[in-house]
């Protein structure tokens, strides 16, 4: 026997691992019950629930049938006890003030206990004596109620198998023929699975009809298309099949085998005919197309076997439009990734009519090669003033049409991080650089310094600006590499005729000395060529190649003309 105490402790030689699980349970569930009866403030003791049981002899004191013991922890589906798992009842409800304790509670049906609710019994029928047998009454089977059905219930006293036939047929005993007819036939009640035949209506036993008499029922003899007689040089009619057809337009037909019902497949009739004609097999692995033109044609002779790729090859050079009339140009073809074509515009204009209520046109101006824009669209939202959700207009200076082809606001780009950095919106500085702007109103609150970290005033001359809109000192950057060289800062000469830079110090030196150059030559107008603001003799760079070659310096002839020539070599040539 257990130990009855709360904790459940004994020693530890008389407990086994099962009995501490069981234990466990029985104490958790007492301990439950215990605190939802304090809460209504009754007297309370720790009952638990299969002594009760037993000292009713598990016997139902509102109905006074047997409680199936096997049915105490077992629930249904959704988390429903069975109606007749065991219950412990209060005889005076918790509700009325009755107490938690063994004396005051009962052995219930759980149906029969919620039927009771919170009412009060008039008499107590006291539980059976212990030395008095108890009542052993008929187990109550949670059998099918129909006869000879030994499957347990699962709604309306019936089974599984007999409930879905009652919902879908009105009879638990009937299931419908298995030739496909229609009509119901009575099954045994055992039976769960049942595939039953009408009398006249089982497996035929006759040869059945062959494929070659169904096809040559239902075709229809018509004249050849011009399509075919033209390019392929046909001249027998069309067999065109009568028959059911799928959703391409070609024929189909159920082709069963012999001797079994729903045992078949359903094939295309011009690969039947195809078969019939040059074998079994013969169209294996390779598409059949029609000469003529018509897909319900199952002339033999105006069907050929051929690859998918040359299949598609052909009807690309007859079908040049699609159904609605749309070229298949490069522009306006797509190809599925079976190889098909599909008509761009047709994609287009089945979401366009659904969503503005016109075709898609094509706008020729538009600079996106990702996403085409529509003409009528277009000029509607140019010809009112449209605006982005943070309420700026779209302005040609505010607005930017991006790779993908929809339009960006510029300010809003800007104040993105704007705002979060300074806490103010972005206002364009009109003087400021174009690639990188600069916001005015951080210009006015922090004016830009008037000098360079080396004390160079920034002006016109000794600004320059970066990709990115940053100001450096030109001065800075030309002293870095003229003191090295030259032992002075670099100042700009300001009379300097031509735009490249030069420094006037440099420049009042290189003019300060005599009018010679370093080999003696007279800086005469003549004899002075200026580059990049810098005086050259011309007489040192004519020696610097005529040595080379005449081994004499170049002396100008006097009576040369444009074309300058040395009066030496004149006169050598004069005396040969």
């Amino acid at each position: 026997m257990f130990d009855p105490r709360p904790t459940g402790r004994g020693p530890s030689r008389q407990r086994c691992e099962e009995h501490v699980k069981l234990r466990k349970a029985e104490l958790i569930r007492a301990r439950d019950a215990l605190n939802r009866a304090k809460k209504w403030g009754v007297e309370t003791e720790l009952v638990i629930a299969r002594e009760v049981f037993e000292r009713d002899g598990w016997i139902c004191h509102l109905c006074g049938e047997l409680i199936p013991e096997r049915l105490r922890t077992s629930r249904v589906l959704g988390g429903k006890h069975d109606p007749l798992s065991p219950a412990v009842d209060h005889v005076i409800p918790l509700s009325k003030g009755g107490p938690h304790t063994m004396e005051n509670c009962r052995a219930a049906h759980w149906a029969c206990n919620a039927r009771k609710f919170n009412t009060e019994r008039a008499e107590i029928t006291p539980g059976p004596p212990a030395d008095q047998p108890v009542r052993q009454a008929p187990v109550v089977g949670r059998e099918c109620k129909l006869d000879g059905c030994p499957r347990p219930i699962a709604g309306r006293g019936l089974c599984q198998a007999h409930l879905r036939r009652l919902k879908k047929y009105g009879d638990p005993n009937k299931v419908k023929c298995g030739c496909g007819c229609g009509e119901l036939v009575a099954v045994a009640a055992n039976i769960a699975v049942a595939v039953a035949y009408l009398d006249g209506h089982g497996v035929m036993s006759g040869p059945a009809v062959s494929p070659a008499v169904k096809l040559r029922k239902g075709l229809v003899p018509q004249p050849v298309s011009e399509r075919g007689r033209t390019m392929y040089g046909l001249t027998g009619d069309c067999q065109v099949w009568t028959g059911s057809k799928n959703k391409m337009g070609y024929g189909r037909m159920y082709v069963r085998v012999p001797g079994q019902k729903r045992k078949g497949s359903v094939v295309q009739v011009h690969r039947l005919a195809y078969e019939l004609a040059n074998g079994e097999g013969s169209a294996l692995n390779l598409t059949i197309d029609h000469l003529c033109g018509v897909p319900l044609c199952c002339n033999p002779r105006h069907l050929e076997t051929v690859t998918i790729g040359e299949n598609l090859r052909r009807a690309a050079m007859v079908i040049l439009a699609c159904p609605q009339g749309h070229p298949y140009d490069d522009e306006n073809t797509d190809y599925s990734p079976d190889g098909h074509r599909r008509c761009r515009q047709c994609n287009t204009d089945r979401y366009h009519l659904e969503k503005h209520g016109h075709e898609f046109v094509a706008d020729p101006e538009n600079m996106s090669d990702l996403r085409r824009r529509c003409l009528i669209c277009w000029q509607r939202e140019e010809s009112t003033p449209q605006f982005c959700p943070k309420g700026h207009e779209y302005t040609p200076e505010n607005k930017r049409i991006g790779s993908d082809g929809k339009r960006y606001c510029q300010q809003c780009t800007w104040d993105r991080t704007h705002i979060p950095d300074y806490g103010h919106s972005f206002v364009p500085d009109p003087d400021g650089p174009v690639k990188k702007r600069r916001c005015l109103t951080c210009r006015r609150l922090n004016p830009p310094p008037k000098y360079c970290a080396n004390g160079h005033k920034f002006t016109k001359e000794t600004t320059e600006y970066t990709a990115k809109g940053q100001r450096n000192c030109v001065l800075c950057r030309l002293n870095s590499r003229h003191i090295p060289k030259h032992g002075h800062e670099y100042v700009i000469d300001m009379r300097n005729p031509t735009t490249v830079r030069r420094c006037r110090v440099c420049y009042e030196e290189k003019y300060a000395v005599s009018r010679l150059c370093p080999a003696g030559h007279e800086f005469t107008a003549e004899n002075t060529r200026l580059k990049n603001g810098w005086r050259n003799c011309r007489t040192c760079e004519r020696n610097r190649g005529h040595r080379k070659l005449f081994d004499h310096d170049f002396v100008t002839d006097p009576n040369s003309g444009k074309q300058v020539r040395c009066l030496t070599c004149a006169q050598a040539r004069a005396a040969r």
